[in-house]
């Protein structure tokens, strides 16, 4: 798509005009001229992409791919000019200086190589502006006509009230029925056989959306111990599913609180069989054993994977599911008649006229609002005409509209859109949408602003139907450059706006958002996802590969290689000099080091050609150390590794001058060269490092810093006191010693919302500094240095307006510190955990914790806990575990009538008196809808 190439041009320009005027000496005008000539172009090469999709003229195919070849060598020209301008300048030549631009200094023996090098540029400018020319000569010579369609992006009308961008209750209008259903086989008890449930379907009909539901559910989540859920990806084995299956389970008994010696013997166990060549099947049935659980498997499966899956899942007659999401030939090829008891397949059907009205009224006006009355019955009529009840084709179709004036533009999609008379005929009122759908997904994309295609397009480099994290996906299209500055905003505040207009548009769907609207996790459907690769393989905009054995063009501008099997190493047959951007995602496994093992291993080596590169985001590589040349790689916005045996890091790494993301997940303390706390972009750095006391740099940009472990703090000095713009900040092994230090820190940290501390003791002063006035998470690991709680603790709530998610563990607080967090006004979630408070009698007071949400206590020396009955009137979920002391549960809770779940992690004698009938405790939660026991 050439018109991604111009827009990724045009924003390099822009950096180009924002750098030093020395740097633009002799060379900007022609920069300017550059800019002005694919400004032009811009405006025109928009319908010429679209005709180039919808095929209708080889000429416009042919010039889109031409005029998109010369926007990548402008952005290849611009690219050299600015390695080669920064290498110079940071290489000096010994000798006095001399001044070129004010605030600029070169060296006099690199002067006259700056002249060669920006003539260079000018004569490269020269040669691409005359390609462009002659480019636009051939339009006009090929009568290749510029129509654009109006209006391309209008805004929606003022007078029309539109659904919120993260109301998804229309995703499940019309599935009730197939609801009911499915609970009701996944829920039997007069089947204790293991069973297979199987959902059925055409794709785009709503088989995972319905499923997500109920897996979702309270009742599912209350009935079974142990809940999985695998998509399969293109060309998995066996062996990978069974790996991925036991992967979610030993992490889920790991999370669980009550996490039993023998669990976390299963786990290990697991984590054995995945590196030393045990049979993954066998232990699989191991761990399961004894265990109530759901598999869900989402895709097409072979005959012989399906009989594989289910040798290795135990039959104990207790409940267990295995529930099939795929199409009408899956449920042919697992040969349902021979899987043990099955129930009737769920086959989903398209929508009725009115349940598509239904879910598009909703997705375009909310759940209240209709359109005007005098249109109502003719796009009532158009909507299912074009959709044909095809669920995905409704709402992408509702997000197109969304942005659209009532009736001209509606009226303009709808004759776009609607299908040819003779296809209608050949329906006879029902049958297959596959024609309309490529034009539904055509226009939704032509439909996006510049900036918003690039970001969708980014996609492609994201696994399907797998859920992405919202933080790592805006931050790697700040780096790529997608995002657009705002006076007033932050760069992530923009790029989370624009995500936000990509769920709107129901180009993307929202899996989760936190308390405060920030969206955590998205997933794209995978024929949303199969549209973006086609895109943008036809673009050249990524190229992705399901293998590690990559054959990618030496032309390949962003790489992205999504491997689902045990291979850990990435080959390439060839340089990659053109390479901007490279992800590998790789299946997650924990490996346990044998010396009969073979490991293959990479350093990266194969990306030395690569000087252009500005995303460098790898996950699962093994991969123990970086290569030195890193550092030549001045480009780079973006260096994730998320690579476990990480040992060190270059010193060359503080060359990186533009790097804003440092994101390591590895299990080691790294040492940092002291230059990279001087790199001014510096935006995001997840790392376990040491964090000096005085070798810090400016830091004015940083806005997160996780895992740091403080060296050499002491006194009242502040290591972070230029980190005015700090959003998040974890710390660990705080001593006695950084008291000082880390309160002078946090008290210039006025723009704090996330804060984590690990150590002993903590400060208490952590609830009382005010001008952490912003804060709205706080976890602390380890003693409070005062139980009873800080001088001017009566305050908290005024100092603490925020304060919203509270986590404690091993504070071992007292009663006064529990009376001072009853008092904070926004608390939604209280966890506190083992020694976390220092007794056995807790009381929440009267009118105390008055927004509290959830509610988890796993107190071992706990007694007894007395509720107030004014107390947390708003509780929904309540979670005990551990508390095995405790006598009764308290009587307030029956008066609750918000609660909805009641959680008991290895509380038998608690269990006992809530049973029902017989139970002491049963009156006070028999009106909770859910209560889930877990030994």
């Amino acid at each position: 798509m050439a018109e991604t190439a111009i827009t990724t041009v045009l924003a390099k320009v822009a950096e180009l005009v924002a750098w030093e005027a020395a740097v633009l000496l002799e060379v900007g005008d022609d920069v300017r001229l550059l800019r002005d000539k694919l400004e032009w172009l811009h405006t025109f090469i928009r319908d010429a992409d679209r005709r180039r999709r919808l095929r209708d003229d080889e000429f416009v195919a042919v010039w889109v791919r031409q005029t998109r070849d010369v926007a990548f060598e402008a952005e290849d020209a611009l690219d050299d000019f600015l390695h080669r301008a920064v290498r110079r300048r940071r290489t000096p030549a010994l000798g006095s200086r001399c001044a070129i631009g004010a605030g600029s200094w070169w060296w006099p023996g690199r002067c006259a190589g700056q002249v060669a090098l920006r003539h260079y540029l000018s004569g490269r400018i020269r040669q691409i502006r005359k390609r462009l020319d002659e480019i636009s000569e051939n339009r006009a010579v090929y009568n290749i006509e510029h129509t654009p369609a109006p209006a391309w992006a209008a805004a929606a009308s003022s007078a029309t009230t539109l659904a919120a961008w993260d109301d998804l209750e229309e995703y499940t209008v019309g599935l009730d029925k197939y609801s009911d259903m499915l609970k009701e086989q996944l829920l039997d008890d007069s089947v204790p056989a293991r069973a297979l449930v199987a959902i059925a379907g055409e794709s785009s009909i709503g088989k995972t959306t319905l499923a997500r539901k109920v897996y979702q559910s309270l009742e599912v989540r209350n009935h079974f111990e142990i809940r999985t859920w695998t998509v399969l990806p293109h060309k998995c084995r066996a062996a990978d599913v069974l790996r991925d299956i036991h992967r979610q389970m030993t992490n889920q008994l790991r999370r669980a609180p009550s996490a039993s010696k023998q669990a976390a013997e299963d786990a290990c166990d697991g984590d054995k069989a995945f590196g030393s060549g045990k049979d993954i099947s066998n232990q699989l049935h191991k761990s399961m054993t004894g265990r109530r659980y759901l598999v869900v498997v989402d895709g097409s499966v072979s005959v012989m994977d399906w009989n594989s899956l289910r040798a290795s899942l135990p039959d104990e007659g207790n409940g267990s599911r295995v529930l099939l999401i795929t199409d009408p030939d899956g449920l042919e090829v697992v040969g349902l008649g021979h899987a043990g008891h099955t129930y009737d397949p769920i086959v989903l059907t398209r929508l009725s006229p009115e349940s598509t009205y239904e879910v598009f009224r909703r997705r375009v006006f909310g759940a209240r609002g209709d359109c005007p009355g005098r249109y109502k019955s003719r796009y009532y009529q158009d909507v299912f005409r074009i959709t044909r009840g095809l669920p995905l084709s409704i709402v992408v179709l509702a997000g197109i509209l969304r942005s659209k004036e009532l009736p001209a533009e509606w009226d303009e999609v709808m004759a776009q859109l609607a299908p040819p008379a003779r296809e209608q005929q050949h329906r006879g009122g029902g049958g297959s949408s596959s024609n309309s759908w490529p034009r539904i997904m055509s226009r939704a994309f032509d439909d996006l602003p510049h900036h918003l295609k690039s970001c969708f397009l980014y996609l492609a480099a994201m696994r399907e139907s797998t859920p992405v994290d919202a933080q790592r996906l805006v931050r790697l299209w700040v780096a790529e450059g997608f995002v657009r500055p705002r006076r007033g905003s932050t760069m992530e505040e923009v790029g989370q706006g624009y995500l936000k207009e990509l769920i709107s548009r129901c180009m993307v769907q929202l899996v989760d958002k936190d308390d405060f609207g920030a969206v955590q996790t998205v997933v794209v459907h995978d024929r949303l996802h199969a549209f973006a690769q086609d895109e943008a393989q036809e673009a050249s905009f990524i190229e992705s590969h399901d293998s590690t054995d990559v054959l990618a063009p030496a032309t390949v501008r962003r790489l992205a290689v999504l491997n689902s099997t045990m291979d850990r190493y990435v080959q390439l047959s060839n340089a990659l000099p053109k390479l901007r951007s490279i992800i590998c995602d790789f299946v997650e496994v924990r490996r346990v080091r044998s010396s009969s093992n073979i490991i293959h291993t990479s350093d990266l080596g194969f990306l030395h050609a690569s000087k252009f590169l500005r995303v460098i985001d790898i996950q699962g590589l093994e991969l123990k150390k970086l290569p030195n040349e890193i550092g030549s790689m001045i480009h780079i916005r973006y260096l994730g590794l998320h690579c476990g045996d990480l040992e060190k890091l270059p010193s060359t790494i503080g060359n990186l001058v533009n790097l804003q993301s440092l994101i390591l997940g590895g299990r080691r303390v790294l040492e940092v060269p002291a230059a990279f706390w001087r790199i001014p972009t510096l935006r995001h750095v997840v790392a376990l490092f040491t964090l000096p006391s005085r070798a810090l740099g400016d830091l004015h940009s940083l806005q997160t810093l996780h895992g740091v472990h403080p060296r050499g703090w002491g006194g009242d000095y502040n290591p972070l006191g230029k980190a005015a713009n700090l959003r998040s900040l974890e710390l660990g092994e705080l001593t006695a010693e950084h008291a000082d230090a880390l309160e002078a820190a946090l008290e210039s940290l006025d723009l704090l919302e996330h804060l984590e501390l690990r150590g002993d003791p903590l400060p208490s002063s952590v609830f009382s500094i005010p001008n952490l006035r912003r804060l709205q998470s706080l976890k602390l690991f380890g003693a409070m240095d005062a139980p009873e709680g800080p001088r001017g603790a009566e305050d908290v709530r005024y100092i603490r307006p925020n304060l919203t998610r509270l986590s404690m563990w091993n504070t071992e607080v007292g009663q006064k510190f529990v009376d001072m967090l009853a008092e904070l006004p926004s608390l939604a979630e209280l966890t506190m955990m083992f020694d976390a408070y220092d007794g056995d009698r807790l009381a929440f007071m009267e009118t105390g914790f008055p927004r509290l949400h959830k509610l988890k206590l796993g107190l071992t020396k706990l007694e007894e806990w007395t509720v107030s009955p004014e107390s947390m009137p708003g509780l929904a979920m309540l979670t005990l575990c551990r508390c095995a002391k405790m006598r009764m549960l308290p009587e307030a809770l029956a008066g609750m009538t918000e609660l909805e779940e009641v959680v008991l992690y290895s509380m038998p004698d608690i269990v006992d008196r809530i049973k029902e009938g017989e139970g002491q405790d049963y009156h006070k939660v028999k009106h909770v809808p859910v209560i889930q026991t877990i030994y």
